[in-house]
């Protein structure tokens, strides 16, 4: 019996201990683990992101100017043109039924071994040939050929869609109206496409549309936004990624946003000061959502806790908590 007792004892304070260890464990893990870090120099970028396509400036769509067939196609996609050249050469339904039965007379006469009906028909083919000439197909705008969707001896109508010339590729893309205030004409901005991402390209904004449109119940505007030189890459279509440069601040003191801790409007943060800890407060000026420009209350090179968890300030030392927390009272706001 006094072995049952004992062994029940054992049981009971290894599960105590266990539970002990466990919720001393919790404890631990629910505080923030503080870092320092010093108030640098460096930039802070906002930027404005925004997705689109890629598309022509000015898309002219050719088309034939008779039904009839083709002949000779002289161009191909990639080609570079401009206003005047000759794109195709097509014969009208007339010249074609003409042909065809000059061509079948031809083919007769030579059937019938005939010399005389042979020159005849020679001449009667020469004649039709010289009465209808192809049609030329020319074109109106300096561009490159981005289509091409025909084949010498396909029929064609004047409905059909022989070539598609753009005179150059810009970026168009849908910015938030929460942030279309920010964007501007000739604004600076980085264009990526996802086929190439690791090609940034420089543009600038050339067109901001007036008129809104619902994207997913949400209002966007259009914006256009040109390269300063066109990569030969590019293709009509393509994803685009534009950021937009909208403030860019150089050489100015910042700290990481999770080193500021706020209350009732007011900016503080925690400078290591010999051993002690001082609440300090702050001004601050841009933020890129990291990093945040500090423009009174520290200097370059100050140390400043920074706070991995819940911006309060337990996780410190005891000493160190009532030290800060009494400072604190005597300060209007104070943590959160």
């Amino acid at each position: 019996m006094k072995k049952i007792w004992i062994a029940i004892v054992i049981v009971f304070l290894i599960i105590s201990g266990f539970f002990f260890i466990r919720k001393r464990l919790k404890r631990s893990s629910a505080k923030p683990q503080w870092t320092t870090t010093a108030v640098t120099r460096g930039n802070i970028e906002v930027k404005v992101l925004a997705t689109g396509t890629i598309q022509p400036y000015t898309r002219v769509e050719v088309n034939s100017p008779v039904s009839g067939r083709i002949d000779q196609v002289l161009v191909d996609e990639g080609d570079i043109v401009k206003p005047g050249d000759i794109l195709a050469w097509i014969s009208s339904e007339d010249r074609i039924a003409l042909l065809d039965a000059a061509q079948g007379a031809l083919e007769s006469a030579q059937k019938s071994k005939d010399e005389t009906a042979i020159k005849e028909a020679m001449r009667a083919y020469e004649v039709a040939s010289n009465a209808y000439k192809p049609v030329p197909l020319t074109n109106s705008i300096k561009g490159e050929v981005i289509k091409r969707s025909v084949e010498p001896g396909q029929n064609v109508t004047t409905q059909t869609v022989l070539f598609v010339i753009s005179d150059r590729l810009v970026a168009n893309v849908s910015v938030d109206e929460a942030d279309i205030g920010k964007i501007t004409l000739n604004q600076d901005a980085l264009v990526v496409l996802d086929a190439f991402p690791n090609e940034s390209v420089p543009a600038k904004v050339t067109k901001i549309s007036r008129e809104a449109k619902v994207v997913s119940d949400v209002v966007v505007y259009n914006v256009m936004v040109e390269p300063t030189e066109v990569p030969k890459r590019w293709a009509s279509g393509m994803t685009a990624n534009v950021a937009f440069k909208v403030i860019n601040k150089q050489d100015v003191l910042i700290l990481p946003a999770s080193a500021l801790k706020e209350r009732d409007g007011e900016k503080f943060v925690l400078v290591l000061s010999g051993n002690r800890q001082e609440p300090r407060r702050v001004m601050t000026g841009v933020t890129d959502g990291k990093m945040v420009e500090i423009t009174e209350g520290v200097k370059e090179g100050d140390e400043v806790l920074v706070s991995g968890g819940s911006p309060s300030v337990s996780g410190l030392s005891p000493s160190a908590e009532r030290r800060i927390r009494q400072m604190m009272r005597g300060m209007p706001g104070g943590f959160r």
